[in-house]
C-alpha cells in the first residue's frame, strides 16, 4: 500500500514539475521532511538539468533508500542530467569510500549515458598518478563506445608507456567500432616492448579482421603475442571466449589465476588425487604457455571424458588439467572443453580455459612441423 501511495504522489510531484520555479525547489531542497526533500530533487533535475547540482546528493541518497519507485526514479533523473553533471558525478565515484552497489552502479550509469562530455573528464582522471580503480574507469570509457575511440588513439602515441597499454586496453573492450585505431595498434605491435607488443596483439585480435599484415606482425612478435594467436583460433574454430578468460589475456602475470588454483584446492577430490602443490604447478606451466609437467595423464581417453562429465567438481577440473598434459593429442577434446568454460563452478572453468587455450597451441606447433 505504502508503495502505491509513493508511486501515486511521485507521479503528481513530477507531472507538475513545471508549476513550480528552479528556486522554489531548491529551496525544497532543505525540507525536513525526506520524502519532500526527495521530491524537490526529483523536480529540480527535471526542470534544470545544467542548474540542479545542488540536488545530486539527494538523489544518490535515494538510489540507496528502501522505496523501490524513488530508486528508479533517481536513477532515471541521474541518466538525464548526467551529461550536464559529469564533474560531479566521476569524483562521487572515485572519491566514495565503501559504497553501496546500488550507488556505484548509478553513477556508473549516469558516467557512461553521459556519453561523448565524459571522455575527457575520465581520461584526465584515469591518467592521473595513483588514479584510483583505473580497470573500472577504463571500463567505463569502453562502454561508452565510439566517441572515445578518436582520443584514445591519441593516447596510443603517448611517450607514457603506461598510457598507451591501458588507451589499448580500452580499446580492446570497445571491439569492432574501434577498427580506426588498428594502425596505431598495428604501429604499437611492431615497435613497442614485449609487454606492450601482447596488449597490442590482444587489442587487434577483438577489433579488427585478421589481414596478412596484421597476422605477418603477431608472428613476428611470437611468443609475446600468442594469448592473441590463440585468442584468435578459439574464435576461428567458433568456440567464443568468456569474460574470465578475456580478463586472464590481459593480466601480466599469475595474480589471475589465484582464484582458480584456490577454487581447485577447494575440491578435496582434487586435492586426493593429485595434490595441491602438483595443482599450482600445472596451472603456473600452462599460464607461462609451456608443458604441464606438474601433472601427469595416466587415464584414456575414454576415462577422461567420463572424469569430464562427473558430478564432482574436483574430478572435472582435474580432467581438464590431464588433458591439457596430453597437449597436441586432445585435440577430439576441443568441444568438451568449449562446453567447461561455462562450467558453474570456477576452478572447472578456470580449468578448462587454460587447458583449451593450451591444446590450440601445441596444435599449432604440431602443424609447423
Amino acid at each position: 500500500m505504502q508503495t502505491s501511495i509513493s508511486s501515486a504522489i511521485l507521479l503528481l510531484a513530477l507531472g507538475t514539475a513545471c508549476a513550480r520555479s528552479p528556486e522554489e525547489w531548491r529551496t525544497g531542497l532543505r525540507d525536513t521532511d525526506p520524502f519532500a526533500s526527495g521530491m524537490c530533487a526529483l523536480a529540480l533535475a527535471r526542470v534544470d538539468p545544467q542548474g540542479c547540482e545542488p540536488a545530486l546528493p539527494r538523489l544518490l541518497e535515494l538510489v540507496d533508500g528502501a522505496d523501490p519507485d524513488l530508486r528508479r526514479a533517481a536513477r532515471a533523473a541521474l541518466l538525464e542530467v548526467a551529461p550536464a553533471q559529469v564533474t560531479f558525478l566521476l569524483q562521487q565515484y572515485v572519491s566514495v569510500e565503501d559504497a553501496s552497489p546500488d550507488f556505484r552502479s548509478a553513477l556508473r550509469a549516469a558516467l557512461v549515458a553521459a556519453g561523448p562530455r565524459a571522455v575527457e573528464p575520465l581520461r584526465a582522471h584515469l591518467f592521473e598518478r595513483g588514479a584510483s580503480n583505473p580497470r573500472a574507469l577504463g571500463q567505463i570509457l569502453a562502454d561508452i563506445g565510439a566517441s572515445a575511440v578518436g582520443p584514445l588513439i591519441e593516447d596510443l602515441g603517448d611517450a607514457n608507456a603506461q598510457r598507451r597499454a591501458t588507451a589499448a586496453w580500452i580499446l580492446g573492450r570497445i571491439g569492432r567500432p574501434a577498427e580506426a585505431a588498428a594502425p596505431a595498434l598495428r604501429r604499437m605491435l611492431e615497435r613497442d616492448s614485449a609487454a606492450l607488443a601482447r596488449q597490442a596483439a590482444l587489442a587487434l585480435a577483438e577489433i579488427a579482421p585478421l589481414d596478412e599484415a596484421t597476422r605477418a606482425a603477431l608472428e613476428r612478435r611470437a611468443p609475446e603475442t600468442r594469448e592473441a594467436l590463440a585468442h584468435l583460433a578459439l574464435q576461428r574454430a567458433g568456440l567464443g571466449i568468456v569474460e574470465e578468460t578475456q580478463a586472464r589475456l590481459f593480466a601480466l602475470g599469475l595474480d589471475s589465476f589465484v582464484p582458480a588454483v584456490e577454487a581447485c584446492e577447494a575440491h578435496e577430490a582434487a586435492l586426493r588425487e593429485a595434490g595441491a602443490r602438483r595443482v599450482r604447478a600445472c596451472f603456473a606451466a600452462l599460464a607461462l604457455g609451456l608443458e604441464p609437467r606438474g601433472l601427469e595423464c595416466t587415464r584414456d581417453p575414454a576415462r577422461l571424458q567420463s572424469a569430464l562429465d562427473d558430478r564432482d567438481g574436483g574430478t572435472r577440473a582435474l580432467a581438464a588439467l590431464e588433458i591439457a598434459a596430453r597437449g597436441a593429442r586432445s585435440a577430439a577434446f576441443l568441444g568438451a572443453l568449449a562446453a567447461r568454460v561455462r562450467d558453474p563452478q570456477p576452478g572447472v572453468a578456470w580449468s578448462a580455459q587454460l587447458a583449451l587455450l593450451h591444446v590450440l597451441r601445441c596444435m599449432a606447433l604440431e602443424a609447423r612441423r
